[in-house]
């Protein structure tokens, strides 16, 4: 029987302890001695669902990366000069292409990028990306094709393979970009269209594979710089596939035909069968990023897809949000609620319990991470009131009473169990934002309404634990806004704003406020009010802003967090909701539950809490005999 030794040249390590887990660990094989098991590392490799792209398209063309990663043109028309950019984690719009194509070659980076070739022209029109807009080259390339591959960067690109109509003649040559001329490089030594290439190759080091040359084609080739050579053929031909990585560790998956979501992995020498798969098997998308950190966009799955995969394959830990089904609260709570709190210690208060607007609640349910219960009872039945704190010292202030059909300069505050009477507002208000704590909160914009119109405020209130004071005013008068932080460090997005109140009036701004001025923020990709906001309550960043009511908004399921720099899409909500708020309570993103809300035509009793889901490298126990 052969011993590990002689297999490979080393014995087993005897170790007292699980070592670090890390890259230079992984593949190795160690006995624990305190367990007594026979350990090994083995490396996580899996896709997990990526930012929708904001137009459906397949024969897209794509570069950069996993973080940072651009497409471009597509099928079907009219939207091939389409491009957008990847953050990591959603798509947003840039420049259009000059000329629109599908089928196209693409080398570079998002801000750098290259497209060249595609139908339906078929010639050899050469654009360059800065960022932000197209610019036709002069140069173009000799043999126009289109369905052709590329790689490298803007000033260092190849183009090869492809076809070119009439007669569908499928070239040998490959073409080299030096920034300003397309010249002659080495000839392929099996033409083909439709074939894949480690997208994150170079103009010396390239890896081609796959395509159709009279049948699909499992063939590989590797560039250097002037020669191309025949290396191992994939284990199953594919074409119109998508590529990603180097010339020493690539990534082919999908297949035209049949259509597959299965991935091969070359490590430089040989093909092997990943043992991860894409979610939706796809054809005629494309790929960018490495080998160990790609993207799979767009495609036919049948019909145009939106979809983007991300690809990891690491040892180490991969987290991904997800939201998590909390406990029903005894009754649904509709427009105008309000909570305090975390999701292991909430309080949800304020608004109605059934389809019919009227009375407001003075029903308190509490929270303790697993189930609801009743609570202390508020002294004034409102909707639409403001709030911040904790399950254990919070405040709500404000609110929209019914009768008399007016805003409330009210303030309560909770000890969690029961509700007592502290300072009125300076000015009544509904529909305000609200952050901070009992003794340092803020009241944010809202409206005012003496009959019968309501007037949108600009104005702010800081609460001490006993008084209102005015603060530092909004740049523009907002109700409904989504809100949290603290009185020196504190994040609004969303909400209404003038000149009148009701739908199309949605407001897509940001703000921060750093104890004296506020600033604006980059936008939310949705403007949406009605939105619960929750997390940052030392600094901006890790905000959460979740469901909320617009009619363009794909749902009332979508969320953003806003990191400090931009707003990045995260994990949908399960269920429709807008109406209720959770302002700015949660210590992080990661600590926020959100509970009712109105998805029409009535509302709802669940909760749901944000958390994140993470693969964590651990060792695996070997069966031995």
């Amino acid at each position: 029987m052969s011993e590990y030794s002689g297999i490979r040249g080393t014995r087993v390590k005897y170790l007292a302890s699980d070592p670090t887990l890390n890259t230079s660990t992984e593949g190795q094989v160690w006995y624990n001695s305190t367990s007594g098991t026979l350990k090994s590392l083995v490396q996580i490799k899996a896709f997990s669902s990526g930012g929708n792209l904001n137009t459906a398209r397949y024969f897209n063309a794509s570069t950069g990366t996993q973080t940072a990663g651009l497409t471009f043109g597509n099928s079907p028309a009219p939207t091939n000069t389409a491009t957008e950019e990847y953050s990591g984690f959603s798509w947003s719009t840039g420049g259009a292409l000059n000329t629109g194509r599908y089928g196209a070659g693409s080398a570079g980076t998002q801000t750098a990028g290259l497209a060249f070739g595609g139908g339906p022209l078929f010639n050899g029109a050469t654009e360059s990306y800065n960022g932000s807009s197209w610019t036709t080259s002069p140069a173009s390339l000799s043999t126009g094709r289109g369905y052709l591959s590329g790689c490298g960067i803007s000033t260092a690109a190849l183009a090869f393979g492809g076809q070119n109509p009439p007669g569908v003649i499928i070239p040998v040559s490959t073409e080299e970009y030096n920034g300003t001329a397309w010249t002659a490089g080495g000839n392929l030594n099996l033409g083909r269209t439709a074939g894949t290439p480690a997208q994150s190759g170079t103009q010396t080091a390239a890896l081609f594979y796959g395509g159709n040359n009279s049948g699909t084609q499992s063939d590989t080739q590797s560039y250097n710089g002037s020669t191309w050579t025949t290396v191992n053929s994939l284990n199953t031909g594919r074409y119109a596939a998508a590529g990603a990585g180097t010339q020493t560790h690539a990534l082919a998956m999908g297949n035209g035909d049949p259509v597959t979501a299965i991935v091969e992995e070359w490590d430089g020498t040989n093909w092997s069968t990943s043992s991860a798969s894409l979610a939706t098997a796809r054809n005629r998308f494309s790929g960018a990023g490495t080998g160990t950190a790609a993207l799979a966009i767009g495609g036919f799955a049948p019909g145009a897809s939106t979809a983007t995969e991300e690809y990891n394959s690491n040892i180490n830990a991969i987290t991904q949000a997800a939201w998590a089904s909390g406990g029903n609260m005894p009754t649904p709570r509709l427009n105008g609620g309000q909570g305090i709190g975390t999701k292991t210690a909430a309080a949800n208060f304020g608004g109605n319990t059934s389809s019919i607007s009227y009375p407001y609640t003075t029903t308190t349910y509490e929270y303790d991470g697993s189930s609801w219960s009743n609570g202390g009872t508020r002294a004034d039945a409102v909707s639409a009131g403001g709030a911040f704190g904790t399950l254990t010292a919070g405040v709500t202030f404000g609110g929209y009473a019914y009768p008399p059909n007016v805003s409330i300069d009210g303030t309560e505050e909770y000890d969690g169990s029961s509700w007592s009477e502290g300072g009125a507002l300076g000015t009544s208000r509904y529909a305000s934002g609200g952050a901070g704590t009992l003794t340092a909160g803020m009241a944010i914009g809202g409206q005012n309404r003496p009959n019968p119109s309501p007037i949108r405020q600009s104005s702010v209130e800081l609460y001490n634990g006993t008084s209102w004071t005015a603060g530092t005013a909004l740049p523009t008068a907002t109700n409904a806004m989504a809100s949290g932080g603290t009185q020196t460090a504190t994040i609004i997005a969303g909400g209404s704003q003038p000149p009148t109140p009701g739908p199309g009036n949605y407001a897509g701004n940001s703000y921060d406020f750093n104890g004296s001025s506020w600033t604006a923020n980059p936008s939310p990709a949705f403007a949406k009010n009605k939105a619960y906001g929750s997390g940052g309550p030392t600094s901006q960043v890790d905000f959460l802003l979740a469901g909320g009511d617009n009619p363009g908004v794909p749902s009332l399921r979508v969320c953003e967090i806003y990191n400090g720099t931009s707003w990045v899409t995260t994990a949908d909500l399960t269920t429709d909701r807008t109406g209720q708020k959770m302002n700015g309570q949660a210590a992080a993103a990661t600590t926020t539950i959100v509970a009712g809300g109105t998805p029409p035509p009535t509302g709802v009793n669940t909760s749901e809490t944000f958390t994140s889901t993470t693969e964590v490298a651990t060792a695996s126990t070997l069966t031995t005999s």
